[in-house]
């Protein structure tokens, strides 16, 4: 997070990193963010650096789950980052 400390209304930039550390490619791959009640997503927000499909669920805090799948496999010792941001309700 941008911050460790945020008021309602402010927006809060997040970034996940993840790596393949095996030593093999990896196919399928899926990230995973299930936002907080305390969290709204800005629509358009979300850049990655690796080419995927993006898409948002409601979850069952009336929140949303975010999800990145990650178009092509991961090849041993790559990774990429993703970067969107929030407003604090």
């Amino acid at each position: 997070a941008s911050t460790s400390a945020a008021n309602p209304g402010d927006e809060v930039q997040f970034v996940l990193r993840f790596d393949n550390i095996g030593e093999q490619p990896i196919g399928n791959v899926t990230i995973i963010d299930s936002l907080t009640t305390r969290l709204e997503y800005i629509p358009d927000s979300q850049q990655s650096s690796l080419p995927a499909k993006f898409g948002t669920q409601e979850n069952f805090g009336e929140s949303l789950v975010l999800r990145w799948e990650i178009n092509e496999p991961i090849k041993a010792g790559d990774g990429g980052v993703i970067v969107f941001k929030c407003k604090v309700r």
